[in-house]
């Protein structure tokens, strides 16, 4: 596969699975119900509620969306790596990828088989914003314009999102036993939840807006290029 081939598929990943997720979340929240007939609510609902099947509605559609994200993230990060030289990227790589297929069993093992479920799930958030800070570092040190330095800002909130999930996961005695369980007691507003979709919103907003700057940095240099092709240099137009 031809670099510009390589490249369009990992952007055009990022996007979809971005989408699917979003669309697959969005939608069994607002038809969510849960056990105790109360609505869904990232305040104090984990993320993989939504695909218990036992409890809600809609959960094929945010299994398959998770599914879809998680091999979706591991093409993009593939392709992102391929995209960059150096020995650094394959270590983002390789955890990209693994996390990209965690986040896919998260979909196929929900709730309801909560020890694979457990397993795949701190396995996507582990290796998840350690991708997301590895691949931050290793873009901005190289300074490459497809890449701005600001994506460095998103991994760093990933980083500092997922370092306060575990401080509160480990320390929250609700989650005694089965940590990814859902609570006997549901607080209003439930710190470690909160932080949970905050770690997922983070790496997908960092996988969104790296692939939209690379491809609208491909679109610029396209063009550049088929101006000076058609006898005409970067920013000027014909009579």
């Amino acid at each position: 596969m031809e670099a510009r081939t390589r490249a369009r598929v990992a952007q055009v990943a990022a996007i979809v699975g971005v989408g699917a997720l979003t669309v697959g979340s969005v939608v069994t929240a607002i038809v969510y119900t849960g056990s105790a007939g109360e609505p869904y609510s990232p305040l104090n609902h984990w993320v993989s509620e939504l695909g218990e099947l036992s409890v809600s509605r809609a959960a094929p559609l945010f299994n398959a969306g998770l599914v879809v994200g998680g091999l979706c993230f591991a093409v993009f990060v593939a392709g992102l790596a391929a995209s960059v030289p150096g020995r650094s990227r394959f270590a983002w790589a390789v955890t990209g990828v693994i996390a990209g297929v965690a986040g896919a069993l998260v979909g196929l093992f929900p709730m309801d088989d909560l020890r694979p479920h457990s397993v795949a799930a701190l396995t996507f958030f582990c290796l998840g914003w350690l991708t997301v800070a590895l691949a931050s570092i290793d873009l901005a040190r190289r300074r490459d314009p497809r890449f701005p330095r600001w994506l460095g800002g998103i991994g760093a909130l990933a980083t500092g999102f997922f370092v306060l999930f575990m401080a509160s996961l480990f320390a929250d005695t609700r989650t005694t036993g089965e940590v990814l369980a859902a609570p006997d007691a549901r607080p209003d507003v439930w710190a470690a939840s909160v932080l949970e979709w905050a770690v997922v919103l983070s790496i997908a907003t960092w996988a969104l807006a790296t692939a939209l700057a690379w491809m609208t940095a491909d679109r610029r240099a396209r063009a550049a290029r088929d101006g000076v092709d058609g006898g005409l240099r970067p920013g000027t137009a014909r009579a």
